[in-house]
């Protein structure tokens, strides 16, 4: 039996009834994708201040390099200055050294926070590039919908 006789042998009434319910399943998927769309909105909202957030990061980063190279300096001017004090400041040498090694210490901890947040950003910037696509191709799928579904309701009359 050819698709014009099997809706011929329905009857009109029925057929149009069951259109109108397909399209109402269709505009309830609609929704949800919406939803989902708003969902993916937030995702990005919160990436934006995820990368916000990296930026300042990045830049105490840097304040603590700084702070660093300024301690090792100043650890080794008090070693210079011990050293032409002679046998009375042999306790000065020990704060010195002791100063270095926070300073290296410090350093140490600089690089690890530096190497950890650069892949925050690797996995922050692709998670932000896959939520924009993502959205972007949710948004044509739901346009898609939305025209199939003023198609049908036209159709239907």
């Amino acid at each position: 039996m050819s698709a014009v006789a099997t809706l011929s042998a329905v009857g009109s009434g029925d057929f149009a009834v069951d259109l109108q319910q397909d399209a109402g399943k269709i505009r309830g998927e609609v929704l949800m994708l919406k939803d989902l769309a708003h969902a993916f909105e937030r995702w990005h909202q919160d990436m934006n201040l995820l990368m916000e957030q990296n930026r300042t990061m990045r830049a105490n980063r840097d304040e603590l390099h700084s702070i660093v190279r300024h301690l090792t300096m100043v650890s080794l001017n008090a070693k210079i200055e011990a050293a032409r004090a002679g046998e009375s400041a042999r306790g000065f040498v020990v704060v010195a050294t002791e100063v270095r090694d926070l300073a290296n210490r410090a350093e140490a901890l600089a690089k690890d926070f530096g190497t950890r947040l650069y892949r925050n950003d690797l996995a922050t910037t692709a998670t932000f590039q896959d939520i924009q696509a993502s959205g972007k191709m949710m948004m044509a799928a739901i346009s898609g919908l939305e025209s199939m579904i003023s198609q049908l309701r036209s159709k239907l009359g």
